[in-house]
């Protein structure tokens, strides 16, 4: 699914503000997928259960 969002739907949603606001504020579409994959690999995949030895 990451990859039918990620090639599929974010280009058309940069298109869709591309074509109403300018390219340049177009890309702030990737730069949020950017900054959410920035905080999933800093923050977002830290171990919650404390239960489950990761070694």
């Amino acid at each position: 699914m990451m990859m039918v969002v990620g090639g599929g739907v974010l280009p058309l949603m940069q298109n869709f503000i591309a074509d109403n606001a300018g390219y340049l504020i177009s890309y702030a579409i990737p730069l949020i997928g950017l900054v959410y994959i920035l905080f999933y690999a800093v923050i977002g995949s830290k171990n919650v259960n404390k239960d489950i030895r990761v070694d």
